[in-house]
Parts: structure tokens; sequence; C-alpha cells
């Protein structure tokens, strides 16, 4: 008879296999995950609803890597630059946003907006911390749409496979 259970071991994750009167002890493999949380206020228009009305945009993102002196990269850091990469939106229309493509222009979605800070996100890590971590790597970014006062309507999250 065989049976599994997953367990904490310590520090590291194990998976147990019972086989009869045996047990298999499994290491998985951990990762750290670095997690940030940003904020911005813009307005859209939508088909479904085409008077610009006004959300706020959370934006989170992961991204994973050895750690090297303590850390994965530098917290402070990275925030400053993604947070450059969030200003060009801060208080803008998002269907007149140059910094945006033209798909996320005609239609600034969750959907839309994940796919373009994923790929700006990638690109600044790569330009300005890959030399300092080269293990970093970008897992996901998720975007929720939320009305001014804080009610979420839910969110995307676009990742690596």
């Amino acid at each position: 008879m065989r049976s599994e259970v997953w367990g904490n071991c310590k520090s590291d994750v194990a998976r147990f296999i019972f086989l009869g009167q045996h047990t298999l002890r499994v290491m998985l493999p951990v990762r750290t995950e670095l997690c940030l949380k940003f904020e911005f206020c813009a307005s859209h228009s939508l088909s479904v609803r085409e008077a610009p009305h006004e959300h706020l945009w959370r934006v989170s993102v992961s991204l994973v890597g050895e750690t090297r002196a303590g850390m994965i990269l530098n917290l402070p850091d990275v925030r400053h630059a993604f947070e450059n990469v969030l200003a060009p939106l801060q208080n803008t229309f998002l269907n007149e946003n140059t910094h945006l493509p033209p798909d996320a222009q005609a239609a600034p979605t969750c959907e839309t907006l994940s796919a373009f800070l994923f790929n700006a996100f990638h690109e600044r890590l790569t330009k300005d911390f890959l030399s300092a971590n080269p293990t970093v790597q970008l897992v996901s970014v998720e975007v929720a749409i939320c009305e001014p006062d804080g009610f979420e309507w839910g969110s995307v999250k676009r990742m690596r496979t």
C-alpha cells in the first residue's frame, strides 16, 4: 500500500511516501521569492463603459533568485526602479497614454496592463539588476482593478511558465 503526505521538516519542505512499513522522505526544492506591491491611480474607458472613469490599480510583482549576501537584490533599489516604470501611468487617462503599447491604449484592462508591465519590469530587471545577481528572474506580475475607495473587482496574473 502506498500513500503520500506533505510536511515541513525543519526549514525544508518534504513529501513523505509510505510504502508499507517503510517511509521514503523526498526533499522538494525550496526557493526564495521577493514580492513587491505598488498602487497607482489612473482612468480609462472601455467599450462596456465608455465614459472615462478612475480606478485604483494594484500591482504585485514576484521575483525569484538565489540569495547573495543575505538578499536576492537590494529591495529599495528594485522598488525605486519599478516605481519609475509605473510613474508615467500615475494620474493619466490610460487610453491616451503614449507609454503604453497600442493594444493597451485601445483597451486598458488588467490583461493588457499586466502584459505591458511584465515586459517593462523584465527589461528593467535585465538592464539594471542581472549583473548584481544573474540568478534573479521575474516570475509574475499581477494587476488588480479597484474602485477609488479600494473595493477590488478582481485581478489578472501574468506569469512565466
